[in-house]
């Protein structure tokens, strides 16, 4: 799947087809390739990626985010979104839950989460695949080649499932990145969109949360 997804995303940058990178892509990441395209199209200038090969194509790892959507909505600052959540956890496996502010006579403990209640939060899905590519880039201006270069690049792609109700509804990420479901049929259709490239957001997001995780 990897190899399929990295080559519609270079020919979508390369076509600059915004409506095919809203359907690809993760609503955050739509917004940040659709934003440095149309920069670069004011700027006058022109890129053209060109993936000569991709080997050593392997599964990196899996996340889950567990809690309200808006407390992973990396479109909203992570210093607004932490005055309403806390997040708990390590690395890519993540909880939020909303804040309860804490009274005098209540115990710091009260501010943990209720861990049986969690099952029943909404979850969302992640896994991380890297390759090994050569790449050859151009940089034009006015039709004329201002710049290019080719060389050999780690590519690191995430992809993201719906967000489900709760864990009994998500399916099972197995290890080549397919998926399975366990018991009745989902509600909500399943379908892999890229979340990340280059683990970018993602290790953002993994700083700001290891400042104000509470465990």
């Amino acid at each position: 799947m990897t190899p399929v997804v990295i080559s519609r995303i270079v020919d979508v940058i390369n076509s600059k087809d915004e409506a095919a990178l809203s359907t690809m892509m993760t609503p955050a990441l739509a917004s940040m390739y659709t934003s440095a395209l149309k920069q670069m199209s004011e700027s006058v200038y022109d890129i053209k990626i060109d993936i000569k090969s991709l080997n050593n194509v392997k599964v990196g790892g899996t996340s889950i985010k567990s809690g309200q959507p808006k407390a992973f909505d990396t479109t909203v600052p992570f210093e607004t979104r932490s005055q309403r959540f806390s997040y708990y956890g390590a690395g890519p496996h993540i909880i939020a839950d909303q804040k309860i502010p804490l009274s005098k006579d209540m115990d710091v403990s009260s501010e943990l989460p209720n861990f049986i209640a969690i099952y029943k939060q909404p979850i969302r899905l992640e896994f991380w695949s890297t390759a090994q590519a050569r790449v050859a880039i151009s940089l034009s201006q006015h039709g004329k080649v201002v710049d290019q270069d080719e060389g050999y690049m780690p590519i690191v792609v995430s992809m993201a499932s719906p967000t489900y109700p709760q864990i009994s509804e998500a399916p099972t990420i197995l290890s080549d990145g397919q998926i399975m479901y366990i018991g009745s049929d989902p509600k909500i259709p399943f379908e892999w969109r890229v979340s990340d490239l280059f683990l970018n957001i993602t290790n953002k997001e993994i700083r700001a949360i290891e400042k104000v995780r509470v465990l």
